[in-house]
Protein backbone atom coordinates (compact mmCIF):
# COMPACT_ATOMS: atom_id res chain seq x y z
CA UNK A 1 0.00 0.00 0.00
CA UNK A 2 1.51 3.21 -1.01
CA UNK A 3 1.79 5.86 1.90
CA UNK A 4 0.66 9.45 1.61
CA UNK A 5 3.08 11.72 1.85
CA UNK A 6 3.20 15.89 2.40
CA UNK A 7 5.60 17.34 -0.05
CA UNK A 8 5.34 20.59 1.74
CA UNK A 9 6.99 18.78 5.05
CA UNK A 10 9.80 17.25 3.19
CA UNK A 11 10.18 20.03 1.51
CA UNK A 12 10.64 21.85 4.39
CA UNK A 13 13.22 19.27 5.51
CA UNK A 14 15.27 19.50 3.23
CA UNK A 15 15.52 23.37 2.98
CA UNK A 16 16.31 22.82 6.55
CA UNK A 17 19.57 20.76 5.85
CA UNK A 18 20.41 23.07 2.67
CA UNK A 19 19.09 26.75 3.44
CA UNK A 20 20.45 28.38 0.26
CA UNK A 21 17.34 26.61 -1.72
CA UNK A 22 14.63 28.32 -1.45
CA UNK A 23 11.07 26.68 -3.05
CA UNK A 24 8.41 27.84 -5.65
CA UNK A 25 5.14 25.95 -6.27
CA UNK A 26 4.47 25.97 -10.47
CA UNK A 27 0.72 26.17 -10.28
CA UNK A 28 0.79 25.67 -13.91
CA UNK A 29 2.56 22.21 -13.89
CA UNK A 30 1.47 21.45 -10.05
CA UNK A 31 5.12 21.10 -9.89
CA UNK A 32 7.50 21.90 -6.97
CA UNK A 33 10.61 23.91 -7.47
CA UNK A 34 13.82 24.20 -5.21
CA UNK A 35 16.58 26.39 -6.69
CA UNK A 36 19.41 27.48 -5.22
CA UNK A 37 23.07 27.21 -4.40
CA UNK A 38 24.55 24.10 -2.87
CA UNK A 39 27.69 23.72 -1.20
CA UNK A 40 30.10 20.85 -1.59
CA UNK A 41 32.35 20.16 1.11
CA UNK A 42 34.70 17.34 1.45
CA UNK A 43 34.34 14.59 4.34
CA UNK A 44 36.56 16.91 6.92
CA UNK A 45 34.00 19.90 6.02
CA UNK A 46 36.58 21.65 4.15
CA UNK A 47 34.65 23.90 1.20
CA UNK A 48 35.44 22.86 -2.82
CA UNK A 49 33.02 25.14 -4.49
CA UNK A 50 28.72 25.66 -5.05
CA UNK A 51 26.99 24.84 -7.91
CA UNK A 52 23.51 26.78 -8.50
CA UNK A 53 21.07 23.79 -9.14
CA UNK A 54 17.32 23.86 -9.52
CA UNK A 55 15.66 20.73 -8.69
CA UNK A 56 11.80 19.86 -9.92
CA UNK A 57 9.75 17.69 -7.88
CA UNK A 58 6.59 16.14 -10.03
CA UNK A 59 3.49 15.97 -8.37
CA UNK A 60 3.91 12.10 -8.18
CA UNK A 61 6.09 12.76 -5.41
CA UNK A 62 7.54 10.68 -3.09
CA UNK A 63 6.88 8.49 -6.04
CA UNK A 64 8.95 9.91 -8.39
CA UNK A 65 11.87 10.88 -9.62
CA UNK A 66 12.85 14.58 -9.22
CA UNK A 67 15.23 16.28 -12.41
CA UNK A 68 18.04 18.39 -11.58
CA UNK A 69 19.39 21.28 -13.74
CA UNK A 70 22.67 22.37 -13.34
CA UNK A 71 22.27 25.97 -13.95
CA UNK A 72 25.65 27.36 -12.92
CA UNK A 73 27.58 25.87 -15.90
CA UNK A 74 30.70 25.00 -14.02
CA UNK A 75 29.79 21.28 -15.72
CA UNK A 76 31.42 21.32 -19.01
CA UNK A 77 28.05 20.01 -21.38
CA UNK A 78 29.44 16.34 -22.46
CA UNK A 79 27.94 13.09 -22.27
CA UNK A 80 31.11 12.24 -20.36
CA UNK A 81 30.18 14.51 -17.82
CA UNK A 82 27.09 13.04 -17.26
CA UNK A 83 25.43 16.04 -17.88
CA UNK A 84 23.02 17.24 -20.98
CA UNK A 85 23.00 20.25 -22.95
CA UNK A 86 20.19 21.76 -21.10
CA UNK A 87 22.26 21.23 -17.63
CA UNK A 88 20.09 18.26 -16.93
CA UNK A 89 21.92 15.95 -14.50
CA UNK A 90 22.08 12.04 -14.63
CA UNK A 91 22.31 11.28 -10.94
CA UNK A 92 22.82 7.66 -11.65
CA UNK A 93 21.61 4.53 -13.48
CA UNK A 94 18.03 5.02 -14.52
CA UNK A 95 16.96 1.39 -13.14
CA UNK A 96 18.41 2.65 -9.94
CA UNK A 97 16.67 5.74 -9.65
CA UNK A 98 13.33 4.01 -10.78
CA UNK A 99 13.59 1.57 -8.43
CA UNK A 100 14.17 4.09 -5.91
CA UNK A 101 11.14 5.74 -6.74
CA UNK A 102 8.75 2.69 -6.85
CA UNK A 103 9.60 2.33 -2.60
CA UNK A 104 8.79 6.17 -2.26
CA UNK A 105 11.98 8.95 -2.13
CA UNK A 106 12.57 10.89 0.50
CA UNK A 107 13.99 14.21 -0.56
CA UNK A 108 16.56 15.07 1.88
CA UNK A 109 18.02 10.95 1.37
CA UNK A 110 17.78 11.56 -2.31
CA UNK A 111 19.83 15.02 -2.15
CA UNK A 112 22.12 13.53 0.16
CA UNK A 113 22.65 10.61 -1.58
CA UNK A 114 22.03 11.39 -4.92
CA UNK A 115 22.53 14.79 -5.88
CA UNK A 116 25.04 15.72 -3.40
CA UNK A 117 27.34 13.42 -4.79
CA UNK A 118 27.20 13.74 -7.97
CA UNK A 119 28.31 17.12 -7.73
CA UNK A 120 30.99 16.23 -5.48
CA UNK A 121 32.11 13.71 -7.99
CA UNK A 122 32.35 16.28 -10.90
CA UNK A 123 34.74 18.54 -8.91
CA UNK A 124 36.79 14.97 -7.91
CA UNK A 125 36.83 14.59 -11.82
CA UNK A 126 37.88 18.09 -12.27
CA UNK A 127 40.96 17.51 -9.88
CA UNK A 128 42.04 14.58 -10.60
CA UNK A 129 44.68 13.29 -13.66
CA UNK A 130 43.69 10.87 -14.59
CA UNK A 131 40.08 12.32 -15.24
CA UNK A 132 38.05 9.31 -13.43
CA UNK A 133 35.21 9.97 -10.63
CA UNK A 134 35.44 8.50 -7.38
CA UNK A 135 33.58 5.53 -6.91
CA UNK A 136 31.48 3.12 -9.31
CA UNK A 137 30.66 4.96 -12.80
CA UNK A 138 28.57 3.10 -15.73
CA UNK A 139 29.25 3.24 -19.33
CA UNK A 140 26.80 5.53 -21.60
CA UNK A 141 23.65 3.88 -23.34
CA UNK A 142 22.52 0.66 -23.48
CA UNK A 143 26.78 -0.27 -22.49
CA UNK A 144 25.63 0.95 -19.30
CA UNK A 145 22.88 -1.05 -19.28
CA UNK A 146 23.99 -4.22 -20.09
CA UNK A 147 26.56 -2.99 -17.07
CA UNK A 148 24.13 -2.89 -14.83
CA UNK A 149 22.55 -6.43 -15.90
CA UNK A 150 25.64 -7.82 -15.29
CA UNK A 151 27.07 -6.16 -12.34
CA UNK A 152 24.07 -5.21 -10.76
CA UNK A 153 21.82 -8.26 -10.98
CA UNK A 154 24.28 -10.59 -12.16
CA UNK A 155 22.55 -11.49 -15.37
CA UNK A 156 25.46 -11.35 -17.94
CA UNK A 157 24.81 -13.41 -20.16
CA UNK A 158 22.16 -12.02 -23.22
CA UNK A 159 19.77 -14.95 -23.88
CA UNK A 160 19.23 -14.92 -19.57
CA UNK A 161 18.68 -11.59 -19.70
CA UNK A 162 16.18 -11.40 -22.61
CA UNK A 163 14.36 -14.75 -20.55
CA UNK A 164 14.44 -12.78 -17.00
CA UNK A 165 12.48 -10.08 -18.70
CA UNK A 166 10.05 -11.68 -20.31
CA UNK A 167 9.35 -13.54 -17.30
CA UNK A 168 8.90 -10.77 -15.19
CA UNK A 169 6.99 -9.20 -17.83
CA UNK A 170 4.44 -11.85 -17.75
CA UNK A 171 4.47 -11.95 -13.71
CA UNK A 172 5.52 -15.66 -14.49
CA UNK A 173 7.94 -15.73 -11.16
CA UNK A 174 9.57 -18.96 -10.06
CA UNK A 175 8.99 -20.34 -6.93
CA UNK A 176 11.63 -19.70 -4.50
CA UNK A 177 12.96 -23.17 -3.86
CA UNK A 178 12.85 -24.17 -7.43
CA UNK A 179 16.27 -24.40 -9.57
CA UNK A 180 17.14 -21.02 -10.60
CA UNK A 181 16.49 -20.32 -14.12
CA UNK A 182 20.06 -19.52 -14.88
CA UNK A 183 20.57 -23.48 -14.79
CA UNK A 184 23.43 -22.91 -12.20
CA UNK A 185 21.62 -25.67 -9.66
CA UNK A 186 20.84 -23.39 -6.53
CA UNK A 187 17.58 -22.48 -5.64
CA UNK A 188 15.84 -19.43 -6.76
CA UNK A 189 16.20 -17.62 -3.05
CA UNK A 190 19.74 -17.91 -3.41
CA UNK A 191 20.42 -16.98 -6.84
CA UNK A 192 18.55 -14.55 -8.69
CA UNK A 193 15.31 -13.53 -6.86
CA UNK A 194 16.70 -10.08 -6.11
CA UNK A 195 17.31 -9.46 -9.90
CA UNK A 196 13.81 -10.42 -10.22
CA UNK A 197 12.70 -8.25 -7.49
CA UNK A 198 14.22 -5.37 -8.56
CA UNK A 199 13.30 -5.62 -12.43
CA UNK A 200 9.37 -5.75 -10.90
CA UNK A 201 9.64 -2.49 -9.25
CA UNK A 202 10.35 -1.01 -12.60
CA UNK A 203 7.88 0.37 -14.80
CA UNK A 204 6.92 -1.55 -18.21
CA UNK A 205 7.88 0.46 -20.85
CA UNK A 206 11.61 0.50 -18.73
CA UNK A 207 11.17 -3.30 -18.99
CA UNK A 208 10.23 -3.62 -22.18
CA UNK A 209 13.05 -1.23 -23.50
CA UNK A 210 15.60 -3.41 -22.24
CA UNK A 211 13.89 -5.99 -23.67
CA UNK A 212 14.36 -4.68 -27.18
CA UNK A 213 17.91 -3.54 -26.99
CA UNK A 214 19.15 -7.15 -26.01
CA UNK A 215 16.75 -9.03 -28.48
CA UNK A 216 18.54 -6.29 -31.48
CA UNK A 217 22.09 -7.48 -30.09
CA UNK A 218 24.44 -9.30 -32.68
CA UNK A 219 24.52 -13.14 -32.02
CA UNK A 220 28.03 -12.71 -31.31
CA UNK A 221 27.37 -10.25 -27.87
Amino acid sequence: MRRKVSPEKDIAEALGQFPKLSKHFDSSTNTWLLAGDLDICDSQGEYWNTFNILILIPNTYPYCVPQVIEKSTLIPRDTNRHISEEGICCLDMDHKLLHMASRGIRLVDFIVEKVYPFFAKQLYYDENKEKKYAGEEYEHHFAGVRQFYAEDLNIADVHLAVKVIEMVLANSIPGRNDRCICESGQKFKWCHAEAFALLKTLPTDRLKKDLYSFKDLPPSS
